[in-house]
């Protein structure tokens, strides 16, 4: 997902590694085409995007421009679907093959319309707002290759404030009602609409890619980068009563805290943000074990 972000600012004429370096990203992680990376650089970029161009409207300008198949093995998934539902029915299941940052879950049904909410698992502010232009711009834009036909849907709600002028907006969603200052992201659609045969479905290729998407491991780990090695650490101390202290931590990594951090930088990151990860994290798994007391609400995750 950052990566289609940099190749837009490419097109743009923006260099896309002084915007990756500005974002934080490591430079490894623009070398390696099969890492997944912490979301907060998807977020991150586009804010960034957005202050390049000078222009309030870039997201939904660039979304404008995406093509099926960019986003992978989701993408494939939701076109070889038969109908528009079926493809629908995919994006939530398989919508981890891509990111780990949204959920994008299906809400009230009604005659007249058919709800769809998506939550964005961590980020804030601007970066936040703008991602969620960006994953339900993609959606539309996917349904209108893979149907053939300009469809627009009922409704799209976005928690954002409402902009100083919604053109870019109505340009985009058409003929869609669009509320800002909702509490949650969506979208709805006629229901009729699901009906609607795929020109880009293939029931052969959709078994195949399904029965694939099932069976696929995380993405593995990059053991090799400091952050990683750190990472394990303080995975491990991270049950203890009190804070993981650097130099308890360099300790363990045969080095000294100054190297420690150091390395840290060079691989654009910090101890401070390192141990904020962790924490995080460790409070993910905390939700997933039923019993267990804990504090705080945020956790990282990838796209």
């Amino acid at each position: 997902m950052p990566r289609f972000i940099l190749s837009r600012a490419a097109s743009a004429g923006i260099d896309p590694i002084r915007l990756a370096r500005a974002a934080g990203m490591p430079s490894w992680l623009l070398a390696d085409t099969e890492a997944r990376v912490p979301s907060e650089y998807f977020l991150r970029l586009w804010e960034l995007l957005e202050h390049e161009a000078g222009d309030p409207d870039t997201t939904l300008r660039v979304v404008a421009g995406y093509r099926v198949g960019e986003f992978g093995l989701v993408d494939y998934l939701v076109s070889t679907a038969d109908t528009l539902g079926a493809g629908l029915e995919v994006v939530g299941p398989y919508v981890g093959t891509a990111t780990t940052n949204y959920r994008f879950e299906a809400g009230a049904v009604t005659a007249a319309e058919a709800n769809f909410e998506l939550y964005t698992i961590n980020g804030e502010g601007r970066g936040r707002d703008l991602g969620a232009q960006a994953v339900l711009g993609v959606l539309i834009a996917r349904i209108r290759q893979m149907t053939g036909r300009p469809i627009d849907p009922l409704r799209v709600a976005f928690r954002q404030p409402a902009p100083r002028t919604h053109q870019a907006f109505t340009d985009f969603f058409g003929s869609a009602r669009i509320d800002f200052g909702a509490p949650a992201d969506g979208i709805a659609f006629r229901p009729d609409d699901f009906e609607l045969p795929q020109v880009t479905a293939d029931p052969m290729l959709a078994r195949v890619l399904r029965r694939h998407a099932a069976n696929m491991p995380p993405a593995p780990p990059r053991t090799t980068e400091w952050p990683d090695r750190v990472a394990g650490v303080l995975a491990v101390l991270q049950d203890r009563d009190s804070e993981p202290a650097l130099d308890q931590v360099a300790r363990r990594l045969f080095t000294s805290p100054r190297t420690l951090q150091r390395r840290l930088a060079e691989s654009g990151t910090t101890w401070r943000l390192e141990v904020d990860r962790a924490r995080k994290r460790h409070l993910e798994l905390l939700d997933a074990e039923p019993g267990r007391l804990r504090s705080g609400d945020d956790h990282v995750d990838v796209g």
